[in-house]
């Protein structure tokens, strides 16, 4: 099984079970599935845990933990069962595990996909993808809006998008995800797994200083991609660090520089140019600035 297929049964169970709007119920979800969700006191660093008594499925998941992460693991439990790929953890769910990569079962991961997709499903991501922008300010509201972590959010809004971007997840120094837009896609720009991230990255930035502060930094395009294409266009950066797991993640957007004849200059957009924007059923107030 790989990446899009776990996606695909992500979707295939929402529309089945006809999830149209966000935050979507979990618990109930979960029901349909025959699992009873309940909240518990359970061991610090333990995210949750599903097992079955006496006919019935149960997933407890750890009271102490914040709401995104309850609800994630919830769906990562449920993952186990939809993709029926086996449970590399046992029974229990170490908190430190979830959303992370490196020296990760892939089946693992599956389920993080999946839960993803779940928590941010693409129909209801794709409108704010295409008339927000991709900042960090903006996925803190839409994290918000879907009660989903903010990398949720980051990586289902980045492979909605048409625009030239990427979300890119590091684990000590080492780029181990990233997802890239369909428009940065058709212009051939990809980003490499396992290389080291720049050193010139708000990223490096970040984990130099270990803080959890937003660093931003402005970059040529081939510092982030080995794309040939990518010499056409710079960047701009923005991207967090996160102690507990060693992890940096980076909002990374592509603007093409376009040659004119005396010289070069980035390409842009004027206010006009949205004047004619196809409808798209979200009324003003839905886009995000």
């Amino acid at each position: 099984m790989d990446e899009m297929q776990a996606i695909s049964a992500a979707r295939k169970l929402l529309k089945e079970q006809a999830v149209t709007q966000a935050p979507i119920n979990v618990d109930a979800l979960a029901l349909t599935l025959g699992f009873k969700v309940s909240r518990k006191d359970l061991p610090e660093g333990e995210a949750g845990i599903t097992f079955e008594r006496r006919g019935q499925k149960h997933i407890f998941v750890n009271q102490n933990d914040g709401l995104h992460r309850q609800r994630f693991t919830i769906l990562h439990e449920i993952a186990h069962h939809v993709l029926e790929l086996p449970s590399v953890h046992g029974s229990s769910v170490p908190s430190d595990e979830l959303e992370c990569f490196k020296s990760r079962p892939p089946e693992e991961v599956l389920c993080d996909t999946f839960a993803a997709e779940c928590l941010v499903p693409w129909l209801l991501i794709q409108p704010f993808a295409t008339q927000s922008d991709f900042t960090h300010e903006n996925l803190t509201v839409l994290s918000d809006f879907f009660q989903a972590s903010r990398s949720c959010v980051a990586s289902r809004f980045a492979q909605v998008s048409n625009d030239h971007l990427a979300f890119i997840v590091a684990e000590e120094g080492i780029v181990q995800y990233a997802i890239t837009s369909r428009g940065l896609r058709e212009a051939k720009i990809w980003i490499t797994k396992m290389i080291h991230i720049p050193r010139n990255s708000a990223a490096a930035k970040a984990m130099e200083l270990a803080s959890g502060q937003v660093m931003t930094a402005d970059l040529d395009g081939l510092d982030w991609s080995a794309s040939e294409n990518a010499s056409r266009f710079v960047c701009y950066e923005e991207a967090t660090y996160y102690a507990l797991k060693k992890q940096t993640q980076s909002i990374v957007l592509f603007e093409e520089i376009v040659k004119t004849s005396s010289g070069t200059k980035r390409e842009s957009r004027s206010e006009d140019d949205d004047l004619l924007e196809e409808l798209s059923g979200y009324p003003g107030w839905s886009k995000y600035r």
